[in-house]
């Protein structure tokens, strides 16, 4: 909605009770990995609820992310809920997403999300064989089972949760088997992130997914998805192309023209366009000492969000930029291409006729 302003924020920056190997936090690039204590004090914090409730002239929308945010202690998201009430303007709507492993949660946690509708999204990728392949504890035990005993408190306590599953060189080739397990599980809020990491010299990382695999992925989850135009679950994916093919304006800031639908709040108030890109070329301010409203403006910003445009190679005359807009910079390869391109254009003409029945009937239901 025009108006909204939308921070992903990172109270305790990359620090995790995990460690998943395909984690792109891990990456030696990370400004922060030096410093031993990474946790918002509380001047960055009034700085961060005050500045966004102030600026954002429709809904403010806070996302909080780590690492693990539920490390930074329920007494943390306290006094967040405290400072959006008091700086917020009568009438004034906000929204609180938070991302996590599950480990933490328990009953506590799961009321105080209940008591202020926050939405909490839990990191699953699938069965448990698939989802301890790469996502192990500091201890190298596997999180599955917390994580599943975390979403049934959620569940239990009446919050609003999705899942987010990372689509990588072992999950990839099976979607099915995935998809229904969600479904057989009551997991009917999903979202699929393709995992492509690359070796210094360039090379995809053994746990990134194939463009070859990622296209087979789409093109088989799409089938079971849409189940004779009846589909079962949301797809944050396919629901975004399918908003392309109605003539409506996509939520995910890979399918606009530009980038910087969101920017990033790490612990210490610094800020950044894009959580792939923490990184100390694309460090846009601090908001304890500059307005928040001042670095929404800066050149660096601006540079950033044009860049997907500038940097992309072939995406113009591509037939189907229509929906994917230039792809994510995170994707791109040295030489400028999406590494995902033909994953794109292939599963795009596949489902095509699909989506297009799909658009067609809500056009025509009852508005």
């Amino acid at each position: 909605m025009e108006g909204d302003l939308s921070l992903l924020v990172k109270p305790v920056s990359a620090d995790c009770n995990m460690r998943c190997r395909y984690c792109f936090y891990l990456r030696p690039g990370d400004p922060y990995r030096a410093e031993k204590t990474h946790l918002m004090d509380d001047r960055a914090l009034q700085a961060l609820i005050a500045g966004a409730m102030r600026l954002a002239k429709g809904a403010a929308s806070f996302g909080w992310q780590g690492g693990e945010p539920l490390l930074a202690g329920i007494d943390f998201f306290e006094r967040v809920v405290a400072y959006q009430q008091h700086y917020g303007r009568p009438g004034q709507l906000v929204s609180n997403n938070l991302q996590t492993n599950g480990l933490l949660l328990d009953g506590r946690w799961a009321d105080f999300f209940r008591q202020y509708r926050f939405f909490v999204g839990v990191s699953l990728d699938g069965p448990a064989e698939l989802h301890d392949r790469y996502r192990r504890t500091l201890n190298g035990d596997g999180g599955f089972a917390r994580a599943m005993r975390g979403i049934d408190v959620l569940r239990d306590r009446g919050v609003d949760f999705g899942i987010l599953a990372v689509v990588n060189a072992a999950t990839a080739r099976r979607p099915r088997e995935i998809y229904e397990f969600f479904l057989e599980n009551g997991l009917t809020r999903l979202q699929f992130i393709p995992c492509v990491e690359r070796e210094g010299a360039g090379g995809l990382r053994d746990y990134s997914v194939t463009a070859e695999d990622y296209r087979d992925f789409l093109c088989t989850l799409f089938d079971a998805w849409y189940n004779d135009g009846r589909p079962a679950a949301s797809i944050r994916l396919f629901e975004n192309i399918l908003a392309v093919h109605a003539g409506v304006v996509p939520e995910s800031c890979s399918f606009r023209d530009r980038c910087g639908s969101y920017m990033v709040v790490e612990y210490n108030g610094d800020l950044y366009p894009c959580d792939f890109f923490v990184e100390d070329r694309w460090k846009i301010g601090n908001l304890v000492g500059t307005p928040l409203a001042g670095l929404m403006t800066k050149r660096r910003r601006r540079e950033f969000n044009d860049r997907k445009k500038a940097t992309s190679s072939g995406c113009a005359a591509c037939e189907w930029n229509v929906i994917c807009r230039f792809g994510c910079q995170h994707y791109r390869t040295p030489a400028g291409e999406n590494a995902l391109c033909e994953s794109y254009r292939a599963f795009f003409r596949y489902a095509a006729p699909r989506f297009r029945i799909l658009a067609d009937r809500l056009a025509a239901s009852p508005k």
